[in-house]
């Protein structure tokens, strides 16, 4: 995707945003540890390193938020007093969608790495950059254009705590959606029971009941397989994803707004959610000394309320890199049903200890490259 394919009917200011560094802001709430545990209860990620202070002490000097949780720390509440109108997160996403003309948007890919972590207390700032812009493209949503966008965030001290990355597709929608399908009996947006531990999962509180896990770089091969993980889909799983990354929009919890505005067959699980459930994935695997670097994933198709969603992963790549820092690279696959079919496919890379006294979360600075 290059900027020279964009075309000379893109707007000329449009053309001037491109590698300029726009919406500079710092967050009006600091990191703190209830936002931490709602994220983790929204994806039953029993991780020792965010619920056990001794845990953190060792590990980490101290509680941290996961990883994951990068962008909601700078999310706007919904509604503050004397705020003015609602600020939206990834704004320039939004202009883009409002000069170019196109009325609907989704996200397809996203990357995130992982620098310092992020700490209770730590109050965010971040910039928004756009890198390029396509061309028109034609696809089963409709037509329209992708752009990518970066964010940095940075810490009160100006340290570098993460960059993420999206690609957006903006488009027209080729035709008139499809009529509402009824929601699966007990999964509609009026409810319905919590269900029970997820089948090849564990809930929450079986998760900080079981063993502490501490998987040693020695003992990972290429090829190995990952436990699976499946968890069932209800209302309740969405909206709750949705609140639990401060995500307001409405496709994530108003069932008509999703149907009607969107195409969709039912309110969906948002990005943020998705990487917090890949992050819970992985991390059941490495236990509490695992450090997620990089974050590559694609979203295929949607996950929506009735579903099962199930995660398969195997191990593509080991390696120490030059600081002594072993790494593995996971590949996994996010597979809904019924009926069975591919949502989101993604690439982890985390680090894991060496040897029993190594303790990846101690790097810092040129010791750290994600």
């Amino acid at each position: 995707m290059t900027t020279a394919g964009a075309g000379t009917d893109v707007p000329e200011d449009v053309l001037s945003w491109i590698g300029e560094t726009r919406y500079e802001e710092t967050a009006n709430f600091p990191v703190e540890r209830g936002y931490v545990w709602t994220s983790c209860a929204s994806v039953e990620n029993g991780n020792p390193l965010f619920w056990d202070d001794e845990v953190a002490a060792e590990l980490t000097d101290g509680p941290i938020a996961p990883p994951t949780t990068l962008s909601l720390w700078f999310r706007p509440h919904f509604w503050q007093p004397g705020g003015g109108p609602q600020k939206l997160p990834l704004q320039v996403h939004f202009d883009l969608k409002e000069r170019l003309g196109l009325p609907e948007a989704v996200m397809t890919d996203s990357e995130v790495v992982f620098h310092a972590p992020v700490r209770p207390g730590d109050v965010i700032s971040t910039s928004q950059v756009l890198r390029s812009l396509s061309e028109p493209k034609t696809t089963k949503l409709g037509t329209g254009r992708f752009w990518v966008i970066d964010v940095p965030y940075r810490n009160q001290r100006g340290e570098l705590v993460g960059v993420e990355t999206f690609t957006g597709f903006g488009y027209v929608r080729a035709e008139r959606p499809p009529a509402a399908e009824a929601p699966p009996a007990g999964t509609g947006a009026t409810g319905g029971e919590r269900p029970g531990p997820a089948a090849g999962g564990e809930g929450s509180a079986a998760a900080g009941e079981r063993a502490r896990r501490d998987l040693l770089f020695g003992d990972v091969a290429v090829g190995d397989a990952l436990p699976p993980l499946a968890h069932p889909v209800t209302a309740t799983t969405v909206v709750l994803g949705a609140l639990a990354t401060r995500d307001w929009r409405p496709m994530h919890h108003d069932r008509d707004f999703a149907v009607h505005r969107n195409g969709a067959r039912d309110i969906f699980l948002n990005t943020p959610n998705q990487q917090a459930w890949l992050e819970r994935y992985v991390t059941d695997w490495t236990g509490p000394r695992g450090r997620l670097g990089r974050l590559r994933f694609r979203m295929r198709d949607s996950i929506y309320p009735g579903d099962t969603m199930t995660f398969t992963g195997t191990v593509t790549d080991a390696t120490v890199d030059g600081t002594g820092c072993g790494w593995v690279t996971v590949a996994v696959e996010v597979r809904a049903a019924p009926p069975d079919r591919l949502c989101t496919t993604a690439e982890l890379r985390v680090a894991l200890p060496v040897s029993p006294d190594d303790n990846p979360w101690r790097r810092t600075g040129e010791a750290w490259v994600p």
